[in-house]
């Protein structure tokens, strides 16, 4: 992955992008027009030396325009375009100043170019030779007195120093802003990365729990019509009246299967917690499970019911449903004991069978355990699992009312 520090280039070479590079152009074009105005509106040395430096200074705009594209030159590029360039705007900034003394405001485009297209020492050294050289300029033409030497050349060093001084901040801002710019645009694609994996992240927590719907729910179903079905296999002839009381079961099972089935699609509350409280839907899933299995199930409510956050019903009731599958599948219980306790800020929900019982750390292959210590996990609760070979199994889970709703 590209860091932002990737996009800046420390050194003295760089690219210009286009809106920098407009603005720049457009100052330079604005700043050349001016100084062709002043110059024609002084013609104190005749019209054709006066036309002659107007004509000199425009030429020079084309010029820069062709050097500073982005690509052929960036800002402080040091290329030999960008010498070649601050040679021929001296040379022609000499002879306009030459010809007409009011050449001297090409200096304002010329300076801050000379600052885009070199570095900071070798610019100042162009911005030294072009104003001193044009004191020589006017000592050669005639046009500086001696009384005025003095006052001149100490005029051009404070133009100097001004020029470089407001040069090189004016380019360093610059250079930060273009920094800036591609900080900003790689903070976007991060916050459009961030955004991706979020979504991604979404997908795969909402496919993790609708497959722990579909587990606790269908795939439970579907055991105990399987199992029901080979009861009935052995029952038609030698026990009609279970038999047929086993297919009402199955029938019962299929249809609630396909109730949970609509509500999963439609993400809506579980079906036995659409129409009643918490602690009766725990006892309806009890008294099930003895019918199909017949294992008893003796189911205690402690304390005084009242609502939990739907949140909070739901996993309660998913964990109870998926431990009395255990016991269905791994257990050989001949009881379970299963309790559901309203503590003042929590609902306590413990299930104990008297089965063969397993070793909690070794390793396991089925998603229930994990499942319903993920599902109590996220709606803030504790899971609480014990369990040896030979002395059956006791799940405690502890949920807080006030869960997520």
């Amino acid at each position: 992955m590209t860091r932002p520090s990737d996009l800046i280039d420390d050194r003295p070479t760089g690219r210009v992008d286009d809106r920098w590079f407009g603005d720049w152009i457009g100052y330079s074009a604005a700043a050349t027009v001016a100084s062709v105005v002043l110059v024609l509106a002084n013609p104190y040395t005749g019209l054709a030396r006066t036309l002659t430096a107007a004509g000199l200074i425009l030429a020079l705009f084309p010029v820069y325009w062709f050097v500073a594209r982005p690509s052929r030159a960036g800002v402080r590029s040091n290329t030999w375009r960008s010498w070649a360039y601050a040679g021929l705007g001296t040379a022609v900034y000499f002879v306009a100043y030459g010809l007409n003394n009011w050449s001297n405001v090409a200096l304002f485009v010329l300076s801050p170019q000379f600052f885009l297209m070199l570095s900071a020492v070798p610019a100042a050294i162009a911005i030294v030779v072009l104003n001193l050289g044009g004191v020589g300029v006017r000592w050669l033409v005639g046009d500086l007195a001696p009384g005025d030497v003095a006052s001149t050349i100490g005029m051009t060093l404070l133009v100097i120093a001004v020029s470089i001084y407001f040069s090189n901040r004016i380019t360093a801002v610059t250079k930060q802003s273009r920094e800036r710019g591609l900080l900003i645009e790689r903070l976007r694609e991060q916050q459009r990365e961030i955004a991706e994996l979020s979504e991604q992240q979404g997908a795969a927590a909402e496919r993790e729990r609708i497959a722990r719907e579909m587990h606790d729910t269908l795939a439970q179903g579907f055991t105990s019509i399987v199992t029901l079905g080979h009861a009935v296999q052995g029952e038609l002839e030698a026990d009609p009246a279970s038999a047929r009381r086993h297919v009402e079961l199955m029938t019962e099972t299929a249809q609630e299967n396909l109730r949970e089935s609509r509500r999963i699609i439609a993400a809506l509350t579980p079906g036995r917690l659409a129409d009643s409280t918490l602690d009766q839907a725990l006892a309806r899933v009890a008294a099930r499970f003895g019918d199909e299995t017949g294992v008893p199930v003796e189911f205690r409510v402690d304390g005084a019911p009242r609502p939990a956050a739907p949140a909070v019903e739901v996993v309660a009731l998913r964990v109870f449903q998926e431990a009395l599958a255990n016991v269905r599948k791994h257990a050989g219980a001949r009881t379970v004991e299963a309790s559901l306790a309203y503590e003042p800020a929590a609902v306590r929900l413990s299930v104990r069978d008297d089965g063969r019982g397993f070793d909690p750390a070794a390793p396991r292959d089925g998603f229930g355990i994990d499942g319903m210590s993920s599902r109590v996990r996220e709606a803030g609760g504790t899971f609480d699992l014990a369990s040896a070979a030979g002395r059956g199994t006791r799940l405690v889970v502890l949920l807080p009312t006030e869960g997520a709703r």
